[in-house]
């Protein structure tokens, strides 16, 4: 299989990031693609960034625009690819066969294909079944997720409403909608940047609000069900915690730990 993929750039004043996430996609064994980068008039020295790597990339912009996925959807729009994906500055490819990798998976098919994230230290991994309660909880990694074009075509774009939770609110959307076919790879596509804008401590309360307001348009009365299913969640692994099994299984990680450090 060797599909067309749009990969797309968004960035702000983060030129360091930047040219780390050009070099990540050039260097990709992968060559069927086309890249994209949206640059929000940054003044940080990420236009020349752009300048000095312009040979690599097939369109850039810089303009002022009015958030992240204002800038996401300005490269939907202009996007050839028969699939997408969004890797921002400071992003990086898990490695230059990592596209290679997950496109020819055995697994790939479907209308977004999610993998997995690994961090500078650890990592996360998704489940295979996805459930309304998943999305309460967590969300997907959209730059570890190759959307179809037509997903965009049959669902519209990012709500720009949202500043900080438009791409969880995208993907409950899809998954609500139950036109969308959700695959997980299990392979660590991305090598996740924790100092995004979600990850921000500064945004926490606007996040939150952002989230209630996202689960109210989207959920409705079952909210706050779903809302008391995760608290009794929280209360039944707290009363495991507190078990003799749970105590000593919080020991022996604790040995183990003092072990790996001597």
């Amino acid at each position: 299989m060797n599909p067309f993929v749009s990969i797309i750039t968004v960035n702000y004043n983060d030129a360091i990031g930047l040219q780390k996430t050009i070099d990540s996609v050039t260097n990709q064994f992968f060559k069927n693609y086309e890249y994209l980068v949206i640059d929000g008039n940054s003044n940080d020295g990420s236009k020349e960034v752009i300048q000095k790597n312009k040979s690599k990339i097939n369109f850039w912009i810089s303009e002022e625009d009015t958030g992240i996925y204002n800038a996401m959807n300005k490269g939907i729009e202009i996007a050839k690819g028969d699939y997408l994906l969004f890797l921002n500055s400071g992003d990086l490819l898990n490695g230059t066969m990592a596209l290679s990798d997950f496109i020819n998976h055995k697994d790939f098919t479907g209308d977004i294909i999610y993998g997995d994230y690994k961090f500078l230290e650890g990592g996360k991994t998704y489940p295979d079944n996805l459930t309304p309660l998943f999305f309460v909880r967590s969300s997907l990694p959209h730059q570890s997720t190759l959307f179809k074009k037509t997903v965009f075509d049959a669902m519209g774009l990012y709500d720009e409403q949202y500043k900080i939770v438009s791409d969880r609110a995208f993907y409950i959307k899809c998954f609500l909608s139950n036109q969308i076919f959700f695959k997980h790879i299990n392979y660590p596509l991305s090598i996740f940047d924790l100092n995004g804008v979600s990850n921000n401590s500064s945004n926490n309360e606007k996040q939150l609000l952002e989230n209630q307001n996202m689960f109210q348009q989207y959920y409705g009365v079952f909210y706050e069900d779903y809302k008391n299913m995760l608290l009794l969640q929280s209360q039944l692994n707290q009363v495991k915690r507190e078990t003799l099994l749970g105590i000593l299984k919080r020991i022996v990680n604790k040995i183990k730990r003092i072990c790996r450090i001597h």
